[in-house]
């Protein structure tokens, strides 16, 4: 399985089929004992979610040290195999999407009282931190739609941040792309469940909002439609404040700054890697039109 910084590996045994997580080697023990603890608090709070589960050692450990190349050890975390096919791989409709917020509404509340000493990690991904991406910006050979991406960038501090740390906070999952969510084989339409907590943290609550509504961006003709249906699904499950629905385009539009900065940052460190294979011009070319289109509808 592809991953950004981590490796996974499906292992099956008499006992089902499982994911090994092999933590990147230079992840702190805290961060892996994050993950484990959201996979508890998740089988305890709301066993109906459909998520991982947490498998242990022979020796009752949550995650154990494995030796790896040059004589480091790494982390490795082992859960429960999710069947079913990624969001990604099917056709998208707005039952889906709707179906996927209130999904996410859901975990949302279950991870409400989640707390962990590593929660408060600093992370690109955290929409907070989009200030962050300037210095990475900086070392691109090429930025990609720089004439949106740098000035957004600029202004992103002044406009948008400070509303943002008014926002409700909370625990979230923070990764809702099209990948972490899995649909039923036998049912595309029927969400199977949600995987891949490796990006989750404290921000603030409708970061998680935006980054899911950007997952369920299929195509330039239907964006608008799925992103409401998600919206409507998650508060379905959770009203947000009209504050925090005021801030969602440019939300939205920040994630695809993000995005578009660090798949650029990343396919430039590792040419060879596939992760991020598709995501070329073409693929964010529409995207950034559906991002200014939200900013002028704001404006």
């Amino acid at each position: 399985m592809t991953t950004e910084r981590d490796e996974n590996f499906c292992v099956r045994s008499v006992h089902g089929e499982f994911v090994l997580k092999v933590f990147a080697p230079e992840t702190p023990g805290p961060e892996a004992d994050m993950l484990c603890a959201v996979l508890r608090h998740l089988e305890a709070r709301a066993p109906d979610l459909s998520v991982p589960r947490l498998a242990k050692s022979a020796k009752g450990e949550d995650y154990v040290r494995v030796a790896g190349g040059n004589a480091e050890e790494r982390l490795t975390v082992l859960y429960t195999f999710l069947p079913g096919t990624p969001l990604m791989d099917v056709a998208r409709s707005e039952v889906q999407a709707r179906a996927c917020g209130e999904l996410a509404g859901r975990l949302g509340l279950a991870l409400r009282d989640f707390a962990h000493p590593a929660m408060h990690r600093r992370l690109i991904w955290d929409l907070r931190r989009v200030p962050d991406l300037a210095a990475i910006a900086d070392t691109l050979r090429q930025v990609p739609f720089a004439d949106f991406v740098l000035p957004f960038m600029d202004r992103f501090p002044r406009d948008t941040a400070p509303m943002l740390e008014t926002m409700p906070r909370q625990f979230v999952h923070n990764d809702l792309n099209a990948r972490n969510v899995i649909v039923a084989s036998d049912d595309s339409q029927r969400i199977a469940g949600i995987i891949d907590f490796g990006d989750a943290l404290h921000t603030a609550r409708v970061c998680d909002v935006a980054v899911g509504m950007i997952g369920q961006m299929a195509s330039p003709a239907t964006a608008q439609a799925m992103t409401q249906a998600f919206l409507d699904g998650y508060q379905s499950a959770v009203e947000l404040t009209p504050e925090e629905r005021a801030i969602l385009p440019r939300l939205v539009a920040a994630r695809v700054v993000q995005n578009v900065v660090m798949t650029t940052h990343y396919r430039e460190k590792n040419e060879d890697s596939g992760h991020f294979a598709a995501f070329d011009d073409k693929y964010f070319a529409w995207r950034v039109a559906f991002a200014q289109s939200l900013l002028s509808q704001t404006a």
